[in-house]
């Protein structure tokens, strides 16, 4: 689904000399073998950049939306590290008014591309690895709900665990003009309606990726699968579990039932809560992603109107 949206934010074009200007504080003096914009991101430019010595590539990631991201993203890796495969974080700075970080080049491709071919008993092995993998990320968990800063500390949500006031405040705005009066109700009502069903889910509050999808998700085969690499930690919080599994079973990878199997076996044989009802809920929660969607200035028509089907869909209890 993701894979098809149009990027709206244009990438950082930088040469060679001022990429090896930028890794310098991470790893000396540097000769550089090429440069390479990496596809996939909608709000930063990620840059892999080929050495000609150790480590022989890393990426320059190059901060456009929120540059205090940058620490927090560090913080998480270091916070994870040795649990969960998430590139490490070898420098961050700012250079010329532009923050950017130096990180660890992981090797694989995307969960969403290796699934398209993949075999229904790969489907089913990627899935328990995606979910093992989920299942150390939620693995860490908060005091409270509420966004991270570069210390990991909380600022609360302002409507705390309550999806209908987090809905409240998207649709009050742009997100409503989008969405349409009709539909916006539908949506207030459907939440207030349900929302209590996701007390059983919502603490503690763990770590959540709050990107958890297939391009997000990068896989590789050495001699047997594995989950390389988890990577854009730009939006993580501490939240219920339940957003990124909305956001991971979205269409495609979540009708695909081997693989929905395979995440569910991953997560609960990983030590992870799943409630009975599990699956609707993530569908409840994921409500709240696409609210957010739709109060960003600069989305596409696409990112747009995917939001309206979906919210549609499930107010009117359609399934994917």
């Amino acid at each position: 689904m993701r894979e098809r949206w149009t990027r709206t934010t244009p990438f950082v074009q930088i040469g060679e000399d001022e990429a090896a200007e930028l890794i310098r504080p991470a790893l000396g003096d540097v000769t550089i073998a090429r440069i390479e914009p990496i596809g996939g991101g909608h709000s930063n430019t990620n840059i892999r950049v080929d050495l000609k010595s150790a480590p022989h590539c890393v990426v320059l990631r190059l901060y456009q939306r929120d540059p205090a991201v940058a620490r927090k993203e560090a913080a998480i890796a270091r916070l994870v590290s040795g649990k969960v495969p998430a590139p490490r974080y070898l420098h961050t700075g700012e250079h010329l008014g532009r923050t950017y970080a130096v990180v660890e080049f992981v090797e694989g491709e995307t969960l969403a591309s290796a699934a398209k071919r993949a075999s229904a008993d790969e489907l089913s092995n990627l899935g328990r690895l995606v979910g093992a993998a989920l299942a150390a990320i939620h693995s860490f968990t908060f005091d409270q709900a509420g966004f991270l800063d570069g210390d990991l500390k909380i600022t609360p949500f302002p409507a705390g665990f309550a999806l209908s006031g987090f809905l409240e405040t998207c649709l009050s705005g742009l997100g409503g003009e989008r969405l349409g009066r009709e539909l916006a109700a539908r949506v207030m009502a459907f939440a207030k309606q349900n929302e209590k069903r996701q007390d059983v889910w919502n603490r503690p509050a763990r770590l959540t990726h709050f990107d958890f999808g297939g391009t997000n998700i990068l896989v590789r085969s050495d001699g047997s699968l594995k989950v390389a690499g988890i990577v854009d930690w730009e939006f993580a919080a501490a939240a219920s579990p339940a957003a990124d599994f909305g956001n991971l079973l979205r269409p495609p990878l979540g009708t695909m039932p081997g693989f929905v199997s395979g995440v569910e076996q991953g997560y609960r044989d990983g030590g992870g809560f799943l409630p009975d009802d599990w699956r609707e809920l993530t569908r409840i929660a994921d409500m709240g992603a696409w609210a957010e969607f739709l109060t960003r200035p600069t989305i596409s028509e696409q990112v747009i109107e995917e939001a309206r089907n979906f919210l549609s869909d499930i107010t009117s209890g359609s399934t994917p």
